[in-house]
């Protein structure tokens, strides 16, 4: 799958009244396959950038959102308004069974980009771990004489 679009990523976190921030910014595949609207890209491992994994985010007809991950922190994410599901995430210390219930699901998605934004909790043992906010921006991206990625947009 060629990488030819502009992904930014910011995930959200609160957890006992505090809260995190990640944002990151990366080339990405969109295809629409199937009905379906497929986005991927790399993620890396922050302690060594040689490692990397994929992450695939689908978004289907019935705008239910489904985050696959690989790697030693795999899981697969069923993101549907309004729905509490169960999710098998994976850690090199074990694997634990986590409930995630999806409280708003906002996507705006065309062939040229657009936006997926959700809104989440995730329960352990039916007891709240955190509140979760996640929005994906992605948009066709144009490369440089550089060889760099840039937007297209002005």
């Amino acid at each position: 799958m060629e990488e030819k679009f502009l992904l930014s990523v910011c995930g959200k976190q609160f957890v006992n009244g505090s809260s995190d921030k990640i944002e990151l910014q990366t080339n990405a595949a969109y295809v629409m396959r199937g009905g379906c609207r497929y986005i991927s890209y790399k993620e890396y491992s922050p302690e060594n950038p040689e490692i990397h994994y994929r992450t695939t985010v689908k978004v289907d007809p019935d705008n239910v959102v489904t985050v696959m991950k690989g790697g030693e922190m795999s899981h697969n994410l069923i993101l549907e308004k309004g729905q509490r599901h169960r999710c098998e995430y994976r850690t090199p210390y074990g694997n634990m069974t986590l409930g995630i219930f999806t409280e708003q699901v906002d996507i705006n998605l065309d062939d040229n980009g657009g936006s997926v934004s959700v809104r989440y909790s995730i329960d352990i043992e039916n007891e709240l771990a955190s509140t979760n906010e996640l929005t994906l921006r992605i948009k066709e991206a144009a490369t440089n004489v550089n060889g760099a990625e840039h937007s297209t947009e002005a």
